[in-house]
């Protein structure tokens, strides 16, 4: 690697290394096959770093490693024959066969607690969040764990921000149904 190389990987690593927790719970919680989530990590980060040259200093580098990690995820969770067209609609009555939450009244606003996400987020709920459209859940999940605002999740998903609004209130009225039916079983 020549000195321009190398200040070009050094700046890229420096914007990456902030958010690369991020992008990794992002990404654990988009994948379908949880195997496929470090090639997808990958891919994005070699996509990116192959196409810095392009990026520019006014842009939100966090918007966009996430549109390029999403645009990963995407085609890896379609190689596998799961894009939205394939995906069902669970019925709430099939929701009621997941097992109910232990302490599940901690986790009543964990939607608007981006940190007790990741610890909310046990199987019954990766259970309930597969039952989402893609849409849906990339939208929950960039607002949740990102942290991002509506106009950064329109622009990084090259959704209209009225798309983005109606996905995420879908998103977490499926979400908290799912919690309140756990709740519910577990008191039963």
């Amino acid at each position: 690697m020549n000195e321009d190389q190398t200040d070009v990987a050094g700046s890229f690593m420096a914007l990456l290394r902030p958010i690369r927790r991020e992008l990794e719970v992002y990404c654990r919680r988009m994948i379908w096959n949880e195997h496929d989530a470090p090639d997808a990590l990958q891919n994005a980060v070699l996509n990116a770093f192959k196409a810095f040259d392009r990026y520019h200093d006014d842009t939100n580098f966090r918007a966009w490693m996430f549109k390029i990690l999403t645009n990963e995820v995407f085609k890896l969770n379609g190689k596998h024959g799961r894009l939205a067209q394939f995906e069902y609609q669970v019925e709430p009555e099939e929701l009621k066969a997941l097992p109910a939450l232990e302490n599940s009244l901690e986790y009543r606003d964990w939607l608007n607690a981006p940190e007790a996400l990741a610890d909310a987020l046990d199987q019954e709920l990766i259970a309930a969040l597969k039952t989402l459209t893609e849409a849906e859940r990339a939208v929950l999940l960039m607002r949740a764990i990102g942290e991002f605002r509506y106009r950064e999740i329109a622009e990084a998903l090259e959704i209209p921000l009225g798309s983005v609004m109606g996905n995420l209130a879908r998103a977490r009225k499926k979400m908290q149904d799912a919690i309140l039916r756990s709740q519910r079983r577990s008191v039963l």
